[in-house]
């Protein structure tokens, strides 16, 4: 009985463990939970009815997996709030440095005024003072100043952007203007007011009796007043909105506007116009500032909460909590019937233990006991004695046997050293005898073995570090697959000197066959090619240029000039290529040049020459392959190229003067229209040479961005010969230069581009 009570005892203590393991799961959700709501990720789990014993084990089995899969959900969310709030964070830290930084700049007097604003009329003083000029350009607000504050949030709304305009003396506006437009878009929403324009212009005063908003501000620079003139002096100031129809521009101080018979609240503005503004500007950013500071308070405390709700999130789903809630659902239900149990068995030992007769039985029972586990002990020791035993004589067989063997290899080595080595025996006994007098066997062994040790060590360093290397090497260059080591060393020495005697012999014959082979081929393959290739483009630009001499633009013509290239070095290598010996013939169709009686002394070498100087660049490339470092060399291809060795220009002959000069000379000197009027004709009579050699052809030319770096007066010319040679002309141009084309054009479309769309659409002059 007192054996069931310990095993049920122990088995209760496990429940207890599973159901404490319960609770405190149970307990950290309903914390969780608790967290969860305080930050308004409400979640849909009902810990009641997980709690409830009386629930079924299914439908709480049920319940906790639905929780599950709503927390594991939850992750992701408790991720971008917690990103959000930092994002938010430092969103506001950038708004509080920047207001850090306006209220310095505001409480030291400086007005805070947009950068564009302010880059603006920097540079444009800096370019002033570098032409040793006033710098007079100014911001249009800080020019101004109020005669009436109870309109200047109306002046100010109804300017809006315009106040940072900038405002220069008429003779600097050039260079403003300059200034202005290289700026491009940094120049962003400011504007530069033309007060060239606007001085000369006369402002009609309007109704006198009515009063106008430019009343409201005054300005002692007269062109800050004459600005402030064009822009408010026709909006009428009304004090009720009643009155606001009544003008076609009128304005009240609530900021109402009606205008292009429509009525509008104007944007509240920050103020800049007068010596007030500076200090509202300080006083709403202060008050701006302490509104980021409880906010950023209040985004702090949503970190806060959201880090240690993370912690607590991250603690109940990787601490298994889940499954100890869904291990130990029955557990406290278990331990309640348990205890039950164990209470019934404590109270029948007590009954036994009352009756004597059953209590002597028990204490016999417990004396036997002892007696066994003693007798059982003892067996247990005799058995290990047994076995340690055994395992001693089991060893001391291996170890006489291992002896045995070891003492049967040394005398059979013994054996074989004696009959290898029999003429040396003598020595070695004699030597042995004398160094026996001094030492004993063990320490002799020990010598000799430590010396032969060494020489071992020693022919080892040697087969790794020299032979063996080599004899690797030897096998990958000459592609063999001998052996290696010291045995395979004839094997090597008859390899090498059948390199040495015969097949370096026979390597130097074939190379020099290979090597004449490769000159066949270079004259027949690649010089007299090139030669083809240079007749043949002479060829077709004499063709070309009979065209073009026929077509004249304006007071000029042209035509291509191609030569041998002006380069020292190219140029000897184009004198080889057109050589009167350069020559090949066909016979029985098959290539074959001439014999060597024919040959050149003088032109063989050139050409030695110049494969040597091709096989240079090449062994370059080689090595930059290898190292992966450019050296500079001309790529192997130009060789091959008959580009490489020509020169191309255009002539330009004036009908008027005869004179001709190459338009590479002048192309440096002409604008850029002059230097495309040639490019156009070359393409005119290409198409026109196409054409020629067939008349039932459509005659049709395509140019896109036609003319774009001539002037109408070069273009004229060029649309009335495209016309005159009746080719029908495609061409694609901008606005700019239509006036000029449109005349000659049968019919023009305009093409409109809005970001991805496109709008096309017949264009007609009226």
């Amino acid at each position: 009985m007192k054996d069931l009570e310990g095993s049920k005892g122990k088995e209760y203590k496990e429940l207890i463990r599973k159901v404490q393991k319960y609770k405190d799961a149970i307990d950290r959700l309903e914390k969780l939970i608790v967290k969860l709501n305080e930050l308004n990720l409400n979640i849909n789990i009902d810990c009641n009815s997980i709690k409830d014993k009386e629930n079924s084990v299914d439908n709480r089995k049920k319940t906790l997996e639905h929780s599950k899969r709503v927390l594991v959900a939850l992750q992701e969310k408790i991720k971008d709030n917690d990103a959000e709030n930092r994002m938010c964070k430092r969103t506001i830290n950038n708004d509080i440095r920047s207001l850090n930084e306006r209220i310095s700049k505001l409480e030291s007097g400086s007005m805070d005024y947009p950068p564009g604003a302010e880059y603006v009329r920097d540079r444009i003083n800096q370019r002033l003072k570098e032409f040793g000029k006033e710098e007079s350009a100014k911001i249009f607000c800080e020019l101004l100043y109020m005669n009436d504050t109870e309109w200047q949030n109306a002046v100010e709304s109804y300017l809006g952007n315009q106040r940072f305009n900038i405002i220069v003396e008429p003779k600097h506006y050039e260079i403003a203007k300059s200034v202005f437009i290289k700026l491009k878009d940094e120049v962003k929403n400011i504007g530069l007011v033309d007060t060239v324009r606007l001085s000369q212009i006369h402002l009609r005063k309007g109704d006198s009796l009515v009063s106008k908003l430019s009343d409201k501000v005054e300005s002692r620079n007269p062109y800050a007043k004459l600005y402030t003139e064009f822009l408010l002096g026709k909006v009428v100031c009304c004090e009720t909105e009643s009155e606001l129809e009544n003008y076609h521009k009128s304005v009240t101080k609530d900021r109402l506007r009606y205008q292009n018979f429509c009525l509008q609240r104007m944007r509240l503005v920050e103020n800049y116009v007068g010596m007030d503004a500076l200090l509202r500007q300080l006083e709403n950013a202060k008050s701006e500032l302490s509104n980021k500071y409880t906010e950023q308070d209040s985004c702090n405390r949503k970190i806060l909460e959201y880090t240690e709700l993370d912690k607590q999130y991250q603690q109940f789903i990787s601490g298994n909590c889940i499954n100890d809630l869904y291990d130990n659902l029955e557990a406290e239900k278990k331990s309640e019937v348990l205890f039950d149990e164990i209470s019934k068995i404590k109270e029948k030992i007590i009954d036994f233990e009352k009756n004597p007769i059953l209590r002597a039985i028990f204490s016999k029972i417990d004396n036997c006991k002892k007696n066994l586990d003693l007798v059982i002990e003892e067996i247990s020791d005799v058995k290990s004695q047994k076995k340690s035993a055994q395992d001693i004589i089991n060893n001391a067989d291996m170890s006489i046997a291992a002896l045995q063997m070891n003492i049967n290899e040394a005398k059979a080595e013994y054996e074989k050293i004696v009959t290898t080595h029999a003429r040396y025996m003598e020595t070695v006994k004699e030597k042995y005898s004398e160094v026996r007098k001094s030492k004993q066997p063990d320490k002799i062994v020990i010598d000799f073995g430590n010396r032969n040790q060494q020489e071992i060590s020693n022919l080892n360093k040697y087969m790794n570090s020299e032979l063996l290397p080599l004899q690797r090497h030897f096998c990958s260059t000459y592609t063999c697959d001998y052996l290696e080591g010291l045995d395979s060393a004839k094997q090597y020495q008859l390899a090498f000197n059948s390199l040495i005697n015969i097949d370096l012999e026979f390597h130097k014959d074939s190379l020099n066959k290979a090597k004449i082979r490769c000159k066949e081929r270079f004259r027949k393959e690649i010089l007299f090619r090139m030669k083809d290739d240079i007749l043949h483009a002479k060829q077709q630009f004499k063709t070309l240029n009979k065209v073009m001499e026929e077509l004249s633009y304006g007071e000029e013509s042209y035509r291509f000039s191609i030569e041998g290239s002006k380069d020292k070095e190219l140029s000897i290598f184009y004198n080889i290529i057109i050589d009167k010996d350069n020559q090949q013939i066909e016979k029985d169709n098959q290539m074959s040049i001439f014999s060597d009686t024919t040959r050149s002394d003088i032109f063989e070498s050139q050409i030695e020459e110049f494969m040597q100087r091709i096989m240079v660049d090449v062994e370059n490339h080689a090595q930059e392959n290898i190292t992966g470092k450019k050296n500079g060399s001309k790529e192997i291809s130009m060789y091959v190229d008959y580009r490489t060795y020509l020169d191309y220009d255009i002539i330009v002959k004036n009908s008027v003067t005869k004179l001709e000069v190459p338009l590479s000379k002048v192309s440096g000197d002409g604008s850029g229209g002059e230097n495309q009027a040639p490019f156009y004709v070359a393409i005119c009579a290409s198409f026109l040479q196409i054409y020629q050699q067939n008349e039932n052809c459509i005659r049709l030319v395509l140019l896109d961005e036609a003319f774009n770096k001539m002037t109408s007066d070069r273009i004229e010319p060029m649309m009335r010969m495209f016309r005159e040679l009746h080719l029908q002309v495609v061409l694609i141009s901008t606005v700019e230069k239509c006036t000029s084309i449109f005349p000659y054009c049968d019919i023009t479309y305009s093409i409109v581009k809005s970001g991805s769309r496109n709008a096309v659409a017949s264009f007609e002059g009226i």
